[in-house]
């Protein structure tokens, strides 16, 4: 059984050599509702699961929602988390790698949108900035050679 504080990556100098994370978004609507650097190990249940089942009636003493990740009807693993965390997960949200898509680098929820193809930042204008990072393995081939 997982909860919040074993999934979160917190990268710094007492990061031990090898331990990745990946930051996450859901998104609900087209709204960017929740964001998180998950560590890699645990990345892979958040955007591949196909369903999502409360499961919180098993938990009596546990002040939240507990959740049942599964994957083609194998369950995946289990999560203890907060009510409101809990809730976005049961939505039925869309779950991205932020790493993946233009602007991913500077979503902070719930300030951003995703338009199928890009995000949106809402709270500030990032227009002027590069879409990817330098070292992202997922910048199209030649995006800097052009880049003011």
């Amino acid at each position: 059984m997982l909860t919040d504080n074993m999934i979160e990556f917190i990268g710094g100098n007492d990061t031990p050599f090898g331990v990745t994370g990946v930051a996450i978004v859901w998104v609900i609507d087209g709204d960017c509702v929740y964001d998180l650097p998950v560590l890699t190990d645990y990345a892979d249940m958040f955007l591949n699961s196909d369903e999502v089942i409360d499961i919180s009636d098993q938990y009596p003493d546990h002040d939240g929602i507990v959740v049942r990740f599964m994957k083609n009807g194998e369950a995946v693993e289990e999560l203890k988390t907060t009510e409101y965390f809990g809730s976005i997960l049961l939505s039925e949200p869309l779950v991205l790698d932020l790493n993946k898509y233009p602007y991913g680098r500077y979503v902070e929820s719930p300030y951003a949108k995703f338009d199928g193809e890009k995000f949106i930042i809402t709270n500030r204008d990032v227009t002027k900035y590069p879409a990817w990072h330098p070292k992202n393995p997922n910048t199209p081939e030649g995006y800097f050679d052009n880049l003011n």
